[in-house]
């Protein structure tokens, strides 16, 4: 697809692909229920036609300088990442807590995960601007903004293994056992999207490796390190969905992927 995905447009669209591949809709409808919102942040020139005639307004901003609370201390080895506009996102299209008002503030070493961190600042808190020091990584990158694109995810590294319905259909049976591996190849087909592989919000987690969702944790956001750097890695931070919802974020994990 290359329109903006909305739930129903994939629904459809895959169950159209299981009914081609002759599959009980009762198996096709199990691998649409694994599927769940996000949002993409991606720079404008790789927005969907339907929203740059829209005049989008950005929601968030990479590097720079940041605006935190007096007081607050980090490293200055930490990095401004990243600025998320609070009250420009989307409402309505994520399944985790965001918050709906000020600014959700990502700092981190890109080199280390280990001085990571997040802040959210109410609206109406009295700032500071925290300049980028001489040293710091990001220094040299200069700010721009990002523009958010409701998306779908589904589990990466999906199997049949993780569907029971799949695995009941397809028991001792090649034939039905690659059809249901031909249903989860368009699906992942329908989500791929060029403004896919920017900052994500929500969803599942990017991961190149084993979902980080088999740990119970949820994914906040992933930020690919090639948006601040010329690195490959991409960094995802995650929590609990009770530390998400409540603006816990002192607990939130970093997994720096390479």
């Amino acid at each position: 697809m290359t329109a903006i995905l909305t739930h129903e447009a994939v629904r459809d669209a895959a169950h159209d692909a299981g009914r081609t591949l002759g599959l009980p809709e009762p198996v096709t409808e199990a691998f649409v229920r694994l599927l769940r919102p996000c949002l993409h942040l991606c720079p404008y020139e790789v927005l969907p036609e339907e929203l740059r005639k829209e005049d989008p307004r950005p929601v968030a901003r990479i590097a720079g300088s940041a605006q935190l609370p007096e007081g607050v201390d980090v490293p200055s080895c930490a990095a401004h990442v990243l600025t998320v506009d609070c009250a420009a996102l989307p409402t309505g299209v994520l399944d985790i807590a965001f918050p709906a008002d000020g600014h959700v503030v990502v700092l981190a070493d890109i080199t280390d995960q280990d001085d990571s961190y997040v802040f959210h600042v109410p609206a109406g808190t009295e700032t500071v601007e925290r300049h980028p020091a001489d040293h710091d990584a990001l220094a040299s990158v200069a700010p721009y903004p990002l523009y958010a694109v409701p998306g779908i995810t589904t589990l990466r590294g999906l199997s049949l293994a993780r569907v029971p319905e799949a695995v009941a259909y397809a028991e001792k049976d090649a034939e039905r056992a690659q059809l249901v591996a031909e249903l989860i190849r368009r699906i992942q087909s329908l989500l791929s999207v060029r403004w896919g592989h920017k900052v994500q919000l929500g969803g599942y987690s990017p991961t190149w490796q084993d979902p980080l969702e088999d740990d119970g944790d949820v994914l906040l956001l992933s930020i690919p390190e090639s948006m601040v750097s010329g690195d490959d890695c991409i960094t995802h931070v995650t929590g609990t969905p009770e530390e998400i919802a409540e603006c816990r974020y002192d607990g939130l994990a970093f997994l720096v992927e390479t």
